[in-house]
């Protein structure tokens, strides 16, 4: 049985390393002050300019251009909320080992056919990592405890949106452990 992490966690609490233990995961990455990573949304070319200090580094930013210069930087993740399914940036990506962050709560914040329109391309973009090689992650995006998911609830909403059984698992435990050992 592998193990499992949850890279996406948006807050701190005392023992929530210990519930996430609970729930299944050997280790998470918490974005927020006390937590060991760090989000960068990217803006323009000056948010490049940044030293990692030993911290997991997202990198988010709506701007494709700016996305292809930060997998050249030293970020464990990139996250494009809009998710469209641009080619060069997801080459790009693959070419140089930057995984894609897929935040469930992007989908479970939605309602009714937003939620259907998240999922549809959400879908299409995992599609297209697929098709040129990418690697993303799987997390849960939580901002409180009750929001947290489990491994195999991570898994399952994985392959809801198209991921083989494998593919699912991967997404939530080697990639994830590779991301953190970077």
């Amino acid at each position: 049985m592998p193990d499992y992490y949850d890279l996406d966690i948006r807050f701190w609490e005392r023992d929530l390393e210990s519930y996430a233990g609970s729930l299944g995961f050997r280790k998470i990455c918490c974005f927020s002050p006390e937590g060991n990573g760090v989000e960068i949304k990217g803006r323009g070319q000056n948010d490049l300019n940044f030293k990692r200090e030993g911290k997991l580094i997202l990198f988010l930013s709506e701007d494709i251009e700016l996305l292809k210069r930060a997998c050249r930087k030293d970020v464990g993740m990139l996250l494009f909320p809009r998710f469209l399914p641009d080619a060069g940036l997801i080459k790009t990506a693959a070419e140089n080992g930057k995984p894609f962050e897929i935040p469930i709560s992007m989908i479970l914040n939605k309602k009714a056919s937003d939620r259907a329109f998240m999922i549809s391309k959400i879908s299409f973009f995992l599609k297209m990592c697929n098709k040129y090689g990418a690697d993303f992650v799987l997390t849960s995006g939580a901002s409180s405890k009750f929001l947290m998911k489990s491994p195999a609830e991570l898994v399952s909403l994985g392959q809801a949106l198209g991921l083989s059984p494998d593919q699912a698992v991967k997404s939530v435990s080697m990639i994830p452990e590779y991301v953190l050992e970077g």
